[in-house]
Formats: structure tokens, sequence, C-alpha cells
């Protein structure tokens, strides 16, 4: 794992680790709905939109040259 860097949590320095570090605050983030609501279709809908927002985010990034 020679793109992510021990600073990469704070500010990621390419897209790979942004989205490394999205998938992981998406999976935690739909684990505390899960735990809430007990229903699967909201933690479907957590993790699908998070990591869509995260995946989008990440391309829009690239594509103004953020990375």
């Amino acid at each position: 794992m020679s793109w992510l860097n021990w600073n990469d949590l704070l500010a990621p320095s390419n897209p790979y680790s942004a989205v490394f570090f999205g998938i992981i605050l998406t999976l935690v983030v739909a684990c505390s709905i899960w735990y809430e609501t007990k229903q699967k279709r909201i933690l479907f809908i957590a993790i699908v939109t998070g990591g869509l927002t995260t995946v989008i985010g990440v391309g829009l990034l690239t594509m103004i040259g953020f990375y």
C-alpha cells in the first residue's frame, strides 16, 4: 500500500486514499445507522449513498486537478 501515507486521514494526497478513507467512513456511518434502526434497507441506502458520494466527489476533484 505505497499509495497510502500516514497523513492521508486528514488530507488525502491521491484519489486512491480518498476513496479508501471515504469507504471506511461510509461503513462506520452505515453501521451506526443500522445499530439505531435495525433495518437492512436503510443500511443499504446509507452504503450506496455514501459510496456514490465518495466516488463522485473524488471524480470531480480529479477532473478539476486537485489530485
